[in-house]
């Protein structure tokens, strides 16, 4: 029997999903490799899109970012307030645990005295789940579609290089 048209789009809007989120798995490794194999030294992952005009209303922000710091034993994914809603926000937490906001640990890091950042943190070697984690927030909380282009730039933090490399996937 023959897929109806529907059946197709989904599909192809799967197999194009699949295969941004081996994109962005092979910049995390690419990024991760730096940080404790190249530069020694922390680095950070941005990923962006416009933030559209409805949702920049709200937020005063230009652009939707998904960020990652990476550091020699482990990296953390980092949702800033100024880039989710409120209900973007509470959404993330309850269908993914694992993520937590920065001021409810006992631990902070610099500048989060001052925001509270949605984060999760990883250890090496569970870079599939950090880009399925990328996926998710991009696809289905941004609602992002698979085939936009995507700006993906990094930098090294204590290299005393400016933002290094910028590229669109």
């Amino acid at each position: 029997m023959a897929k109806s048209r529907t059946e197709r789009l989904e599909a192809a809007v799967k197999l194009e999903r699949a295969r941004r989120e081996r994109q962005f798995l092979h910049y995390i490794e690419l990024v991760g490799y730096r940080t404790r194999c190249l530069v020694k030294s922390d680095c950070l992952l941005v990923f962006s899109v416009p933030m559209p005009l409805q949702v920049r209303r709200r937020l005063d922000a230009k652009s939707r970012i998904i960020q990652f710091a990476f550091m020699a034993d482990s990296y953390y994914l980092d949702l800033p307030d100024s880039t989710m809603t409120p209900e973007e926000f509470r959404r993330v937490v309850k269908e993914r645990p694992d993520f937590e906001y920065a001021l409810m640990r006992k631990e902070k890091r610099l500048g989060e005295r001052e925001f509270d950042p949605l984060q999760r943190i990883y250890s090496y070697g569970s870079e599939s789940v950090a880009a399925s984690d990328v996926g998710y927030v991009m696809f289905d909380v941004y609602g992002v579609k698979p085939t936009a282009a995507i700006k993906v730039s990094s930098a090294s933090f204590k290299t005393g290089d400016s933002w290094e490399d910028e590229w669109k996937i």
